[in-house]
């Protein structure tokens, strides 16, 4: 049994700790993320248990194939039942008065549920408790928008408390979706463009526009994607550059700065350069934003460039993208991943159009990371050579 007690107004659930749920949540770096996930966990096995004990129902979690890769990137539950999709929101906040649900589970069209439920989860006291619902047309017309933090916020009032109802009125209630606007498809230029911004952010849903995240978010493949890179720093491999395999994001600086002629004439300055890949880069500094490309040209001393090469000369250069200099300030630098000890850095001047470091060499499997910061605004990014 799910139920700790007989509650048929506001039903009472346990969430007894799980050593499993807890080790499948173990691998996720950020402790906000691995935190929730492990909570939607819990939750998730309570309500699906009460769902079908209540109304011999199967409840299935969405998305069908595993919304684990959800629940780090946003606050929210959802479950099919039958032809309805419920959403189920978490607080942890004691006595909480009002159901605050993210934007994503309102207007992404894919997304979108029939019922919202509130929940109260107390991890010590191992219960969950379902204090209210309401529908979609509700969030959305009755709903108050906060643009901050990007949620739809009922008061208790507005919502329905007594759970004796609900099994009938998702049966046979006749509900009316509000119109939700289609989202812009995003190109897979777009997609990795976005997707290199948001992995180093702390709140990658507050990052980028909503239209550009909600699109980012309901493809599974970007968001999988987005997760993966933001488990950690995946190291960028350089030696498969020489195979001509490159990682999302790493083009070529033509594509990238279309609009800079001297960049053939820098880019044959050395006679061993062999491959040269830059990516976009944001830095949020000064209540500014500034788009950047970082370079990196990679060739073996001897003009051939293989894995089995003694050493691998490296350059690593740094330009505008949307400006003619780079903010006064920002520095580039070179340090050693695993210490954060510093080995090179050079610091741009008030008209500097590019700035780069001293190239230097190292053997193939050696990892160097490289870092871009603008007052407290910074960038990282390790490599293998």
């Amino acid at each position: 049994m799910s139920v700790v007690f007989d509650n048929p107004v506001q039903p009472v659930l346990a969430i007894p700790p799980d050593l499993a749920a807890w080790q499948q949540c173990e691998t996720l770096l950020d402790p906000a993320g691995r935190w929730r996930t492990y909570l939607h966990r819990l939750a998730a096995m309570a309500l699906q248990t009460w769902m079908q004990e209540e109304g011999d129902q199967a409840a299935q979690l969405w998305p069908p194939n595993d919304p684990s890769d959800v629940w780090p990137l946003v606050d929210g539950l959802a479950l099919t039942l039958g032809t309805r999709r419920i959403v189920v929101v978490l607080s942890e906040t004691i006595d909480a008065a009002t159901l605050q649900v993210p934007q994503e589970w309102v207007d992404i069209p894919d997304w979108a549920a029939d019922y919202y439920l509130a929940a109260h989860v107390d991890v010590d006291e191992q219960r969950l408790v379902l204090w209210g619902y309401t529908t979609h047309a509700q969030v959305k017309t009755q709903g108050v928008y906060e643009p901050s933090d990007r949620t739809y916020t009922l008061s208790d009032t507005d919502l329905i408390q007594d759970f004796s109802v609900f099994w009938v009125a998702q049966q046979l209630e006749q509900l009316q979706t509000a119109s939700i606007a289609a989202l812009p498809p995003l190109s897979t230029a777009q997609a990795e463009q976005l997707v290199e911004r948001l992995v180093s952010t702390a709140e990658p849903r507050l990052e980028i526009p909503f239209a550009q995240w909600g699109a980012l978010l309901s493809d599974r493949r970007w968001r999988q994607i987005l997760l993966q890179r933001r488990q950690g720093r995946v190291p960028v491999d350089l030696g498969r550059w020489v195979s001509q395999v490159f990682e999302p994001g790493w083009r070529s600086l033509a594509s990238l700065l279309p609009q800079t002629p001297s960049l053939a004439f820098r880019s044959a300055a050395t006679r061993n350069e062999q491959i040269s890949r830059g990516k976009l880069i944001w830095l949020n500094a000064s209540s500014s934003e500034f788009v950047l490309v970082l370079r990196i040209r990679t060739a073996a001393g001897d003009g051939e460039v293989t894995p089995s090469g003694d050493r691998r000369s490296i350059q690593v250069q740094l330009f505008p993208s949307n400006a003619e200099v780079l903010p006064a300030g920002v520095t580039l630098a070179l340090d050693v991943p695993e210490t954060g000890e510093r080995l090179q850095a050079v610091q741009a001047g008030a008209h500097d159009n590019f700035i780069q470091l001293p190239s230097f060499r190292c053997p193939p499997g050696q990892g160097f990371r490289v870092s871009v910061q603008l007052a407290d605004a910074i960038f990282l990014e390790d490599f293998i050579s």
